[in-house]
């Protein structure tokens, strides 16, 4: 028997998150204090050994469209909660097409991007080799986020990488030309601004992730005056009956209350 105040789980509607942000984790530790909700969460397995988040968790893609429909369906899953990466956006367009497929209420969280400000020396490029072959010859670049599309810069052999990331090491292997860090981004300005004066940085190559979880480089580029370089956001999926987009973590949170 379910302790008074809960819900026998059976009870419980079956809340699917789609997981690998911090907000996610974030929301994973509020919905734990919650009652009504029986969570699993999911995560895209690229990360060899993520963080435990306290809830029902499953690893791996689903097989497309399809499979992600087919999970639903055999799981039952009565909400679905999209928190995945601004660069995961196939992961969301899959996730609004089965809301609609199968009119499934689900909530979205976008995460805004970044916003230049007066002085920043930005530029965004369509892809990662569009812009590794726009990089001038001798520079020392950053590259913040763990890119899994690295050879283009790799294999210039005439610019010297310091990379950020995790399951990075076969390129060490495979490349004189790099240095691999295996953190994760530094909050403190002052250590970002560090880093990248200890390796005598002339340019960041980064994605357009938003949030404040790694905006501490930007702010020190901002300060060294550097220039950076960013990865164009693929195109999100569109709101839909079923499809809910919402750009705060709050604002999720009321939409699952309701």
């Amino acid at each position: 028997m379910a302790p008074a105040g809960e819900q026998p789980e059976g009870d419980m509607r079956h809340l699917l998150v789609l997981a690998g942000t911090g907000e996610a984790r974030q929301m994973l530790a509020w919905l734990a204090t919650e009652r009504g909700f029986r969570i699993t969460a999911s995560l895209a397995g690229v990360t060899s050994a993520p963080h435990a988040l306290g809830v029902t968790t499953r690893s791996g893609g689903f097989g497309g469209v399809d499979g992600l429909a087919d999970w639903v369906r055999q799981h039952n899953v009565d909400v679905m909660l999209d928190m995945t990466h601004p660069y995961a956006a196939q992961m969301s367009r899959h996730a609004a097409a089965v809301a609609d497929a199968l009119s499934l209420p689900t909530i979205a969280f976008h995460r805004p991007p970044w916003v230049a400000e007066a002085d920043d020396q930005w530029a965004v490029f369509d892809s990662w080799q569009a812009m590794a072959k726009a990089v001038p010859a001798a520079a020392k670049l950053f590259i913040a986020g763990g890119s899994r599309d690295l050879e283009a810069f790799c294999q210039r052999s005439d610019i010297s990488l310091l990379i950020r990331g995790l399951n990075l090491d076969h390129y060490k292997l495979k490349y004189s030309n790099i240095n691999i860090i295996k953190s994760l981004p530094n909050k403190s300005v002052e250590l970002e601004a560090g880093l990248l004066r200890d390796h005598g940085i002339t340019h960041i190559c980064c994605k357009n992730s938003g949030g404040a979880f790694s905006q501490a480089k930007l702010q020190a580029a901002r300060l060294l005056r550097l220039p950076v370089w960013m990865l164009a956001r693929p195109t999100a999926p569109q709101a839909t009956p079923f499809y809910q987009i919402l750009h705060d973590v709050d604002s999720v949170k009321q939409a699952l209350a309701r």
